[in-house]
């Protein structure tokens, strides 16, 4: 009864229904445009060809000028003046007040600029030649982005297809200034634009002192190539020095300058120094044919000789740690073309690790969001409906507890019409594999066997007990509840030190989405599964799931125009409020396996709620009966934005009514609110926010958002703040995280970071970094703190980098002859 009043009561939870029903876009939203310019006639041009005494132009050279007022065309000297142009067939344009025709050259003055794809020279004066088709442009200063140049000579030649800038005793710079703080000179200087840059007879300038000298030299324009180094201090490492070089390898040597043609392997070569850690050393190969993605970086090898392995970050004593700390990665993607139509790609991740501590001391960051690699190996195709893995996964790291599958093949089936009939929808996913987990070795032989020959009662169990987490502790408390001996409890053992079975599943779902009335939309749906466990451990070495669903969804949808409001403070350029109300209904029935059934995909602590759709449920082990009704409405105000229309505010209201509740004995869940408000391009606040509301809901409050804000042109921050209470799992906290950047002048900065818990005062990380902007340099002096509650952690860091030559590398890449 309670769920009944609950249902009736819905519409109270939602902001009032300030809409009304009509068509949810209209036609006539666009504000018409209003010309408020008056057309003038263009100015009559001519033409080269049109112009006695300057007819006989080669094919693909033109001149034309404007007869604007005041203009003269002199056709005895073959002479026009007055907005003139030159343009060739190979993309070439010279415009200039004057242009005089003198045998096989024409002579462009004042206030000439000439463009050549991102070439652009201005000067005095330049020299067409027609028969060699190239410009003097003697004295003119150039640009060719970043690069600022001056010349005595400049030209362009095709090399290997590409357009390539060449100038003859030419100084180099990218600092945008009138008086530049360096120069390079060189007697050649060739541009291949976004590839590199090389220098003849080099010559470094600071002001105007030389300081250095190379016969040759070739700069790449990629940040990922040269020399990169990073000086600082952390509190587990000491001082330290960490140094990059990068260079393309493989494709054919030109052998006038060494330089390679083609290369396709970027290698980065690593010698880091750590001052309480030693020498460090590693490579890093790339595959740069194929599409770049810095999930999949390739082959890296990496090894230090620990001077201090025991040496930890959190305050927790270790064992012994081998001296030899090494990591060997290879993630890569390697395309395959089998059928057209279709993508075919061979994914391999494969993460080989030193010992359990090695992540955790040389790759912080990697650490704290994937502390376990996966290991795996795979072929999969992919169209637009449907999705095909043949991959397996293994054990290569033994400290860390590993699920395998060797192999597993999934089909899944993406949302779409079947058999190409718009009025029914499928959706559905089919898999077959040998799956099995191990636990990680130094657990199973220090604390889980010695656990597992104790009695409940026994408080060294209780110790031991205490340092096992999630899954494994859960399972442990069950197996020390069973007397020794009993068929489930072996059973158990066998899950938690290493479980192994044969599996199959599949699911296939079906919908029917109607719309009614143009703003009444519902769809029913149906689903059925089967899931079969073949070489179980335990006292059922074969079992079997059957799992049937029926549900639907239904929404209405009303809009209402707001009309013309126009706040500009607030980025509003006229409002439509969106209003749609929805309900989803999902019944589950899964037959029961017991608690010995074999458990590798589970379900993870969260506190988000749950998927209502079995098709797309991951925790395949952890599928259980449900009947769940979530409902909610949608409030969505739209404006304009760039001549499109803009989210203003999006708020989405809903919680669950639970019939049967497989995670607990709950009628209601929490109520959510999920809020995005983005009116400006300097204010954005994302919520989320959850609390019991009806029968004690979950039981638990969540409080999570996060403010970008930038009051002034020097200023901005982010503000975040979570709070979670009494959640059953997962450990309260009341944290507050604020970042910051400051612009204090035109050459100085300072950000900070801040986290800070304040459940127990604990101020967790601080983080400031200064920056100079120096000109060509930028300078900057990093300092971080970290208080893990056992430990605090100090580091430094300094960097001095070159802008955009190229975009972060110091010093220069040296290839010399």
């Amino acid at each position: 009864m309670s769920k009944i009043v609950a249902l009736a009561l819905t519409p109270l939870f939602f902001a009032p229904v300030i809409a009304q029903e009509v068509p949810e876009l209209p036609e006539n939203w666009e504000v018409p445009e209003v010309d408020l310019i008056t057309p003038v006639p263009a100015p009559e041009i001519e033409t080269a060809q049109q112009i006695t005494g300057m007819a006989d132009l080669p094919d693909g050279v033109t001149v034309s000028f404007s007869r604007a007022s005041g203009n003269i065309y002199d056709k005895t000297q073959g002479m026009v003046e007055g907005d003139v142009v030159l343009r060739g067939d190979n993309g070439l344009e010279i415009f200039a007040d004057r242009a005089t025709r003198d045998g096989d050259t024409i002579i462009l003055e004042g206030n000439v600029s000439v463009y050549q794809g991102n070439l652009f020279q201005r000067g005095k004066k330049a020299v067409y030649n027609l028969k060699t088709r190239k410009v003097d442009a003697s004295g003119m200063e150039a640009s060719v982005d970043p690069f600022f140049l001056e010349a005595n000579g400049f030209h362009t030649e095709i090399v290997h297809g590409k357009v390539v800038y060449v100038g003859e005793d030419a100084g180099v710079t990218t600092h945008d200034s009138n008086d530049p703080s360096y120069w390079i000179r060189a007697d050649e200087t060739r541009i291949y634009p976004d590839d590199k840059i090389t220098f003849k007879n080099l010559k470094l300038y600071a002001d105007d002192v030389p300081v250095f000298w190379l016969p040759y030299f070739a700069q790449p324009l990629d940040a990922d190539l040269g020399v990169h180094f990073e000086p600082g201090a952390r509190s587990n490492w000491g001082p330290y020095l960490l140094t990059s070089y990068g260079i393309m390898l493989g494709g054919k040597t030109d052998p006038e300058t060494g330089e390679r043609e083609d290369a396709w392997i970027l290698s980065k070569w690593h010698v880091d120094l750590r001052g309480s850690r030693g020498l460090g050393t590693g490579l890093d190969l790339r595959d740069t044919r194929l599409q770049e993605n810095e999930n999949i970086p390739g082959l890296s090898f990496y090894y230090l000789n620990d001077l201090n392995p025991s040496k930890e970050r959190a305050g927790i004593p270790r064992g012994f740690v081998n001296e030899d700390r090494y990591r060997i990665e290879l993630k890569q993607r390697n395309p395959l073309h089998f059928e057209p139509g279709a993508d075919w790609y061979l994914d391999t991740n494969l993460t080989w690790l030193s010992d359990q501590y090695y992540l955790e001391d040389f790759n912080p960051e990697l650490y704290s969001h994937d502390p376990f690699p996966d290991n795996t190996l795979g072929i999969f195709r992919r169209d637009e409906k449907s999705l095909l893995s043949i991959y397996g996964r293994f054990r290569l790291n033994d400290f860390y507890r590993t699920d395998t599958r060797l192999p597993e093949i999934v089909f899944d089936q993406a949302r779409g019409s079947l058999f190409n009939l718009p009025f029914l929808v499928h959706e559905g996913t089919t898999s077959l594999g040998l799956i099995g987990a191990e636990t990680a070795d130094y657990r199973k032989d220090s604390i889980i066997e010695p656990l597992l020959s104790l009695s409940p009662g026994d408080p060294q169990a209780t110790r031991l007990l205490s340092q096992l987490q999630g899954y494994e502790q859960e399972l442990a408390a069950k197996i020390l509840a069973l007397p020794p001996g009993d068929a489930d409890r072996e059973a158990l053992e066998d899950q938690l030190l290493n479980t192994s079975y044969g599996r199959f599943h599949t699911y296939q779902e079906f919908s029917l989405p109607m719309l009614f009335g143009g703003w009444l939309s519902f769809a029913p749906e149906a689903g059925a599964g089967y899931t079969q466990y073949w070489s179980v451990d335990g006292p059922d070495s074969t079992m079997d799931q059957t799992i049937l669903h029926v549900g639907a969804e239904v929404s209405v949808k009303f809009s209402k125009d707001l009309g013309g409001y126009q706040n500009h403070a607030l980025g509003i350029d006229r409002l439509l409020h969106v209003f749609q109300p929805y309900a989803n209904w999902s019944v589950v029935d899964a037959s029961d396996l017991g608690d010995t059934q074999p458990s590798v995909d589970r379900l993870t602590f969260t506190t988000r709620p749950r998927t209502l759709s079995p098709a797309r449920y991951t925790a395949t082990d952890d599928l259980q009966s449900w009947n769940t009704v979530r409902f909610g409405a949608r409030n969505r105000l739209l404006t304009k934005r760039d001549g499109q229309t803009h989210e203003w505010l999006f708020v989405d209201t809903y919680m669950d009514a639970f019939g049967k509740d497989y995670e607990g004995d709950r009628n209601f869940s929490n109520l959510y609110n999920d809020v995005r408000w983005s009116p400006l391009p300097w204010l954005a606040v994302e919520l989320e926010t959850q609390f019991p509301l009806i029968d004690g809901g979950s039981g638990f409050t969540e409080f999570a958002s996060r403010l970008r804000f930038m009051p002034s042109e020097n200023f901005e921050f982010s503000l975040g703040y979570r709070f979670l209470d009494n959640h059953p799992v997962l450990l309260d906290s009341n944290r507050i995280d604020l970042r910051t950047y400051t612009q204090l002048n035109e050459n100085w900065g300072f950000g900070t970071r801040h986290t800070l818990e304040t459940d127990d005062g604990v101020l967790e990380s601080q983080q400031y970094m200064l920056q100079r902007d120096l000109g060509s340099w930028v300078a900057g002096m990093g300092i971080s703190m970290r208080d893990n509650r056992y430990e605090e952690e100090y580091g430094m860091v300094f960097s001095l980098t070159l802008k955009d030559f190229p975009s972060a590398s110091l010093p220069f890449t040296l290839d010399a002859e």
